[in-house]
C-alpha cells in the first residue's frame, strides 16, 4: 500500500495545525506559524498493519481556497471551521463545492470537523447546520475541541483515514482493470490487423510468377 495522503483546509485560525498535532502527537499547541504549508510524516496501526501517511497543513495566508495541487495530491481532505466564526462556516461550504467540482473524476473522502466546542458559550454554528452541510455533500462530520480532548479527533482521522485507503485500493483496482482491458485489446487489433497484412502479402503475385512481358517492360 502507498502513503495515504490528507490534506487539512480552512480559513485562518480555526485549529487546522491543532487538531493534526493533536491526532498525530495527542498534545495540544495553540500557537503556530501559518504562513505556509506544514507536511507532517507519521506510520498508523490499523487492522495489524502499519500505514504510512503524510498530512499536509495548508495554510490559507496563501490561498484561501484549495489548490489543484492539493487537490491531485491528496486521497482524503480535512474541512475545518470554527464554530464561533460564522465566516469560517462559509468558507468551509466554499471549499466542499470546490472540491466537489474539481474532484469529479472519482470520489474522495472528506471529513467535516467543527473545532472549538469547549467555547460553547460563544458558538454561532449550530451543530444542525454542520450535518446539514455535511449531508449536502456526502461527507463525515465531526464536533471536536482541539484543545481539551484527543478521542474525537482520533476518531475523525482514523475514519476518514480508513475510507481513503479503501478508495485507494477501488481506484488501483479499477485502475489495473483498465490497462488489463487496454492491453487485451490491443493485441486483439493487433492480431487482426497482422493477420490481414499476411494475407495481403500472401495475394500479391511475386516477380516470378508475373509474365516475361511484364518482367521486360
Amino acid at each position: 500500500m502507498a502513503t495515504l495522503r490528507i490534506a487539512i483546509l480552512g480559513e485562518s485560525g480555526v485549529g487546522k495545525s491543532a487538531v493534526t498535532v493533536r491526532f498525530l502527537t495527542k498534545r495540544y499547541i495553540g500557537e503556530y506559524n501559518s504562513e505556509i504549508d506544514l507536511l507532517y510524516r507519521s506510520s498508523l496501526k490499523q487492522e495489524d498493519s502499519l500505514t504510512d501517511i503524510e498530512i499536509l497543513d495548508t495554510s490559507s495566508k496563501k490561498s484561501p481556497m484549495p489548490l489543484e495541487s492539493h487537490v491531485q495530491w491528496a486521497d482524503g481532505f480535512v474541512v475545518v471551521y470554527d464554530v464561533c466564526r460564522r465566516m469560517t462556516f462559509k468558507m468551509a461550504r466554499r471549499t466542499l463545492e470546490c472540491l466537489h467540482k474539481m474532484r469529479t473524476s472519482f470520489i474522495v473522502p472528506v471529513a467535516l470537523m467543527a473545532n472549538k466546542i469547549d467555547l460553547d458559550h460563544r458558538r454561532k454554528i449550530g451543530v444542525d447546520e454542520g450535518h446539514e452541510l455535511a449531508l449536502e455533500f456526502g461527507c463525515q462530520f465531526y464536533e471536536v475541541s482541539a484543545a481539551e480532548t484527543f478521542q474525537s479527533i482520533n476518531i475523525a482521522f482514523q475514519a476518514l483515514l480508513r475510507d481513503a485507503m479503501i478508495t485507494k485500493q477501488q481506484r488501483s483496482t479499477i485502475l489495473r482493470r483498465r490497462r488489463s482491458s487496454l492491453l487485451t485489446v490491443s493485441k486483439k487489433l493487433g492480431s487482426i490487423f497482422g493477420k490481414k497484412d499476411h494475407e495481403v502479402e500472401k495475394k500479391r503475385p511475386s516477380c516470378d510468377a508475373l509474365p516475361d512481358f511484364a518482367l521486360s517492360i
